[in-house]
């Protein structure tokens, strides 16, 4: 009842807080517009070592504290209504705006099907919204948005059991049997069987740490391909300053929990820490390495050191005296910790 009722005007709602009673059966229901309550900061790891944890930009958020509700009471073995506020603090949906609300916009298969054949095709989510549109002729007839197209999508993409991530499971596990007994290769999913986590190391890779692997990099290149994952190569360098590959993975998320992981199946891979770990200046990274990597000295990457001196030392750092003075000293500081 209280579905129809928020459709009607023009609000969602979410539920709240349930209780029971003395002998554990439900007895209290709470039903709350969308926008109660207000928006707290998120909290994240931080580099400084004597802080637990710092707090970033609040961002934007459309909760107004608002109070609207609905409670409701089981006795004498049925639901009753205890409490119900109306009255809203934000304007509501009207009439004709209705299927914007995202409790409207759900696919149809036929919608499910065109998406996956589209993408046969080499055809994005975002194609395959235009096509819907020019065949129903009006937003409001294909009932659903990009994001709905997008979402959809992705989880093709990521779903393990029928599309291209279990292909390519399946492909290093059969690598693994037939050709290279020494490639190694993990993966996580979540809770949705979901690829979370992909890394493989082959032969060569491994001995190129083994015989190149003092130093090693890695960094997160950005989310680029169609699957909405990072992209982190093991690299360092040989003896003619030529870049060589020590392993590889690919992420669907960049957590702490998630590095932790990664270098952990890396150090299983390889056998052994290396000497130093070259990164930029990711909080997740830094607590990661420090949690697996406990023998590791973990260095920034000069680019990174040097991008962030023109930004916090803007007029010096186009001083040029300057700035070769800070290359030097170092270089030079990279240098000594490489000898002790």
């Amino acid at each position: 009842m209280y579905v129809k009722y928020a459709k009607e005007c023009g609000f969602l709602f979410k539920k709240g807080t349930t209780k029971t009673n003395s002998k554990g059966v439900l007895h209290i229901k709470y039903y709350l517009c969308t926008r109660s309550g207000l928006y707290k900061d998120k909290k994240v790891d931080t580099l400084d070592p004597n802080q637990k944890e710092r707090v970033v930009r609040s961002n934007f958020s459309k909760r107004t504290d608002c109070g609207a509700l609905l409670c409701v009471l089981f006795e004498d073995g049925s639901w009753k209504v205890y409490k119900f506020v109306e009255e809203h603090n934000h304007e509501l949906v009207e009439r004709p705006d209705k299927h914007f609300l995202p409790t409207e916009r759900h696919l149809t298969q036929l919608q499910k099907h065109v998406i996956h054949s589209m993408s046969k095709l080499n055809l994005g989510p975002v194609k395959a919204f235009n096509v819907m549109k020019t065949c129903f002729g009006r937003f409001e007839d294909v009932g659903v948005s990009k994001v709905e197209f997008k979402n959809y999508k992705r989880q093709i993409n990521l779903f393990i059991g029928e599309y291209d991530a279990d292909m390519v499971v399946k492909y290093l596990n059969e690598k693994k049997k037939h050709s290279q007994p020494n490639l190694s290769y993990d993966y996580i999913t979540d809770e949705e069987n979901r690829l979370k986590g992909l890394f493989w190391c082959d032969d060569q890779a491994k001995h190129n740490y083994h015989v190149f692997g003092d130093v090693i990099s890695f960094d997160a290149t950005y989310r680029s391909n169609k699957y909405s994952m990072v992209f982190v190569p093991f690299t360092g360098i040989d003896n003619h300053h030529c870049n060589v590959t020590f392993g590889a993975t690919l992420l669907a998320s960049e957590t702490a929990d998630t590095y932790i992981w990664l270098l952990r199946v890396f150090l299983k891979a390889v056998g052994s820490q290396p000497k130093v770990v070259v990164t930029d200046q990711d909080p997740t990274m830094k607590k990661a390495i420090s949690v697996v990597f406990v023998d590791t000295r973990h260095q920034l990457c000069m680019w990174y050191v040097m991008h962030k001196l023109s930004l916090k030392v803007f007029m010096l750092f186009y001083v040029w005296h300057f700035r070769i003075h800070c290359i030097l000293k170092y270089m030079a500081f990279c240098t000594l910790l490489l000898f002790f």
